[in-house]
């Protein structure tokens, strides 16, 4: 037992020393300064670096002392790297998950909530949301309306939505209105300050659990919301 012990402390050196040597702004000298290094560990005797990028997206890159190779590693149809960004993806929503909170309008009362990411002139959007609620509303999950609008039109009828109280009736109507004031322009800024760099698009399901559905994805959701 002991000799086992000793063997699995020299491994772990070993595996500790690979990362310890990777100086990532030797082979990237004009990496941006917002780039960081989320966590470090040896991959078949490499050192896998996942990045969280300026923009707020993960990548993975595969280092030695003397090279860098940025991409994707994986191992008998396994994706090792993607597991790794999954994994912290979901840390970071639920971090984030009491911000996407408050910028969510809430219907029903299950305790489990599933967050549409939303904008208002997105024909994906428009195609899944009446199936998105039945369905959260069958499965017996709260579902939460997060708007992220990016064409100006559609900043214009999130503000007008905010301003106005609207709820999910008026959105499965497509009913907008015409309203302006400071509640909505805020909403606005703050959904991109908590979103930007984990959405890139919508429609986005990002579930309380801390699990995300890229897209018009309905069997994905169907799969989650159990």
């Amino acid at each position: 037992m002991r000799v086992l012990a000793l063997s699995l402390i020299a491994s772990v050196s070993v595996f500790a020393g690979i990362c310890d040597e990777v100086n990532l702004r030797e082979h990237f000298p004009l990496m941006p300064e917002g780039v960081k290094i989320v966590s470090k560990q040896e991959r078949f005797g490499l050192c896998e670096l996942l990045i969280k990028g300026a923009g707020g997206g993960f990548f993975t890159i595969y280092a030695g002392k003397d090279f860098a190779i940025a991409g994707a590693m994986v191992s008998k149809g396994i994706n090792l790297s993607q597991e790794s960004i999954l994994k912290a993806q979901r840390e970071e929503i639920k971090r984030i998950l009491p911000e996407i909170e408050k910028l969510g309008i809430k219907e029903g009362s299950g305790e489990k909530v599933v967050y549409m990411i939303s904008d208002p002139e997105c024909p994906y959007c428009e195609g899944i949301k009446k199936k998105a609620y039945e369905l959260a509303k069958e499965r017996g999950w709260a579902i939460s309306l997060v708007w992220f609008p990016i064409k100006p039109t559609s900043q214009e009828k999130v503000m007008s939505f905010v301003c106005e109280k609207r709820g999910w009736k008026d959105y499965l109507a497509g009913s907008y209105g015409t309203s302006k004031c400071e509640e909505g322009i805020q909403y606005i800024a703050r959904s991109r300050e908590v979103l930007d760099g984990i959405v890139s698009g919508t429609p986005t399901f990002i579930l309380s659990t801390g699990e995300v559905i890229g897209g018009a994805n309905l069997k994905a959701l169907e799969e989650k919301l159990k």
